[in-house]
């Protein structure tokens, strides 16, 4: 039967639970978007702009993980603030030159598609990456400009975060490139978003780079939508944005990692059936994202 699908968005429905704050112990100032989790992965929270987060009582007794891009990890039981140290891991020196911005390159592509991936407000807590290798026609344009995702929001506008990562010959993160979460924003609709990174100064490397995307668990991204399907109404909860994904033939530049409390990343090499279906050249998927690399 064709499903009926409608998207309405509501406030969080309340529940019995307990709010936190997470600060910088050294200077007492919020940490935004923080990720907060259960030790067992089972649930997942960002903090909100102002550092205030919520956690249901079911969960309160739970040891959790925080997690932020600058910052230490720290795992602990809830405490009414949870301070956290900034990373003693001093990213490698870099030497300071002006860019010229005088040339560009654009690497991937941002494509519109019909095959999207979500999160689920409670069960799906994973991440998508895209790996870029390192080619020869880098070397005169070797400063990341900007980062285009295809993504599809509910709301008027969502947030996001990307991480960039110097990887291994085969793809696989080894070291992050930054010392905080770049943000970005979604529109409402399925649109391309771009976020600018030439602030950041980052270099691609040697061996390449993976993008990742990642969902903020906050209010602002959170909806619920109902559906039909068989003749019986369902809901659903959700994080905005969708991320639009793009068949591919070469799997070996789509990475997953399935739970965030687990740091393996695993190729996305289990054909997607959507696109196999459509074109039995591209049955893998690969997240819709283009890269624009500048001197």
């Amino acid at each position: 039967m064709k499903q009926l699908l409608l998207f309405f968005l509501l406030s969080i429905p309340a529940v019995a639970q307990k709010s936190f704050l997470v600060k910088d112990t050294s200077t007492n100032e919020p940490i935004a978007y923080t990720s907060i989790f259960t030790e067992n992965g089972t649930f997942k929270v960002n903090a909100e702009p102002d550092g205030g987060f919520i956690i249901p009582n079911e969960f309160l007794h739970e040891v959790f993980v925080f997690d932020a891009v600058g910052y230490e990890t720290k795992k602990q039981t809830l405490t009414d603030i949870v301070l956290l140290e900034p990373n003693s891991e001093v990213l490698d020196e870099v030497v300071i030159v002006s860019m010229k911005q005088t040339k560009t390159l654009k690497i991937g592509q941002a494509k519109k598609s019909n095959f999207s991936y979500g999160t689920n407000a409670i069960a799906h807590t994973w991440s998508f990456g895209r790996f870029f290798p390192y080619e020869k026609n880098m070397e005169e344009t070797p400063f990341l400009k900007e980062v285009k995702f295809y993504l599809r929001s509910e709301q008027k506008e969502s947030t996001y975060g990307i991480r960039f990562y110097e990887t291994d010959k085969e793809g696989f993160p080894v070291k992050l490139l930054h010392d905080e979460l770049i943000v970005g924003k979604a529109k409402k609709g399925t649109k391309i978003s771009t976020t600018d990174l030439r602030d950041y100064k980052i270099l691609i490397p040697e061996n390449g780079l993976l993008i990742v995307f990642e969902w903020i668990n906050i209010k602002e991204n959170y909806y619920e939508y109902s559906y039909v399907s068989e003749g019986k109404k369902h809901i659903s909860k959700s994080y905005n944005p969708s991320l639009l994904a793009m068949p591919t033939d070469d799997y070996k530049r789509s990475f997953i990692k399935h739970n965030i409390n687990d740091d393996e990343w695993k190729l996305m090499n289990t054909e997607n059936t959507f696109f196999k279906e459509r074109n039995s050249s591209k049955p893998y998927s690969v997240i819709s994202c283009e890269l624009t690399l500048t001197n």
